[in-house]
């Protein structure tokens, strides 16, 4: 007997960049930030920026490639000039504590991001990884300055 494979049933209409941004609009209004005043200028997508506390949060619904991506991000300290070894090392044990999000470094900034591909994304799935990357990076980013040095992201 041969089996035939069935194709996939469709679960409904796929979202666009354009529905993936309107989730986050809808996030930002919950968190009294108004999008319009957060949107950023983009060449590709869609971006907004926002604070929480000390830190800057910057969020992209964006495609590369064919794929759609959602990238949360928050730039909280440029590096110090002495003792990164150290700082490195702590970076790294943070990144095993925390949540579906993560530490790195870009030039000489250190962020917190989350980066994961549109599909299947929900509104409490996108709700959860921007408040989890705004938590972790209010929390660091001072802790991170007053125990390594460097200097906040977000002041001159």
């Amino acid at each position: 007997m041969l089996f035939r494979r069935q194709p996939p049933q469709k679960q409904g209409k796929s979202r666009t960049l354009a529905d993936h941004a309107k989730i986050v609009e809808s996030i930002l209004a919950k968190l009294n930030v108004d999008p319009a005043q957060a949107k950023l200028k983009t060449v590709e997508g869609y971006g907004w920026s926002f604070r929480r506390g000390s830190a800057i949060i910057e969020i992209y619904v964006t495609e590369h490639d064919g794929k759609g991506y959602f990238q949360v991000l928050a730039p909280i300290l440029h590096l110090p000039t002495i003792g990164l070894l150290q700082l490195y090392r702590h970076l790294l044990e943070l990144n095993l504590q925390m949540t579906a999000a993560s530490l790195g470094v870009y030039h000489d900034v250190v962020y917190v991001f989350s980066e994961r591909l549109i599909g299947g994304l929900d509104f409490n799935e996108a709700n959860d990884i921007i408040t989890l990357v705004a938590g972790y990076a209010d929390t660091f980013d001072n802790q991170l300055v007053t125990e390594f040095g460097g200097r906040l992201y977000g002041q001159a």
